[in-house]
């Protein structure tokens, strides 16, 4: 395998949250800047509201339709959406629908 292609990555279950499970691809080690990943959201299971002190959190809908709470407000999202977490910002994702809630996201800087 090239380091430049990564194979072989399964999901796992969230440490925290009921029916989200998370795909790592590359982490802090491998680029020293972010680290990526796939979510799964299981319909009616959410990433709770948090935020993160360090890092800013960018996330795209590759399948499902859901919620991000932006601050204080909820709003729809669906594939081909793109959403951004700022260093600091309340955020939360919900899936709102009948299928899974496919999301790839990013760190920057890396968490992992």
């Amino acid at each position: 395998m090239s380091a430049h292609i990564f194979e072989g990555a399964k999901y796992e279950p969230h440490p925290v949250f009921e029916g989200v499970f998370v795909k790592h691809f590359y982490n802090g080690e491998d680029t020293g800047r972010l680290n990526d990943f796939e979510i799964t959201i299981v319909p009616g299971f959410e990433i709770k509201t948090h935020k993160h002190e360090n890092t800013a959190e960018f996330f795209y809908v590759v399948s499902g339709k859901g919620e991000f709470l932006d601050e204080t407000e909820w709003k729809p999202i669906s594939a081909g959406n793109a959403m951004m977490a700022p260093v600091g910002m309340t955020h939360a994702i919900k899936n709102t629908g009948e299928d899974p809630l496919k999301i790839f996201a990013c760190y920057s800087p890396a968490i992992r």
